[in-house]
């Protein structure tokens, strides 16, 4: 556990290819942020859900809202995440994606360095994974510019600031469950 980084789980999207909150789909009997929650909590010092739709099963004093209300997407999680911050670093995951790695904060934070990036995550077959970064929260302001000014890609606003990828090898390690057909697939695998 790295108690110098805290965890935030985005679960504030609309859930539109669901048809309902993903937050509270159940993956082999439970909820896939449950799923998040439980991988996530071993890995931080503590975790924080934004959500804009309580969620029954968590304390409400670990969720809270976006602040960005023109829905600019998990750019708007990630903002109200490194707002309400307490420590200096916010490793952010989806609420969907139940598989992600026990070891993610410790294989991303091995590259917080002084002056180093202020942007660690992970690369996937090269392919940037953005929504499981790890954050600064010296960067609250610059991700607002950014929004402000339109800004709503997140590998776009990742790639204007100083940022370092690290190579992971799983691929199930990043996989997220936006249908109801990716949920049964992926349950039929996993038996």
């Amino acid at each position: 556990m790295n108690t110098e980084i805290e965890g935030v789980i985005l679960a504030g999207g609309k859930s539109k290819r669901m048809g309902t909150n993903k937050s509270l789909i159940k993956l082999n009997t439970k909820p896939l942020i449950q799923h998040v929650y439980a991988r996530l909590i071993d890995q931080v010092s503590h975790v924080t859900i934004n959500t804009n739709q309580p969620i029954s099963t968590f304390p409400e004093n670990i969720q809270f809202q976006d602040r960005i209300l023109n829905n600019p997407g998990p750019l708007a999680g990630i903002q109200a995440g490194l707002f309400y911050a307490k420590k200096s670093w916010v490793q952010f995951c989806p609420n969907d994606s139940p598989f992600l790695p026990i070891n993610l904060v410790e294989k991303l934070s091995f590259y917080i360095k002084d002056k180093g990036p202020t942007i660690i995550l992970p690369s996937l077959f090269d392919r940037l994974e953005p929504v499981f970064i790890l954050c600064h929260r010296s960067l609250l302001k610059n991700l607002e510019d950014f929004i402000s000014a339109g800004g709503r890609k997140m590998e776009l606003w990742i790639k204007e600031n100083n940022y370092k990828a690290v190579n992971f090898s799983d691929p199930k390690a990043f996989v997220n469950i936006n249908t109801h057909s990716e949920l049964s697939k992926i349950e039929k695998e996993n038996k």
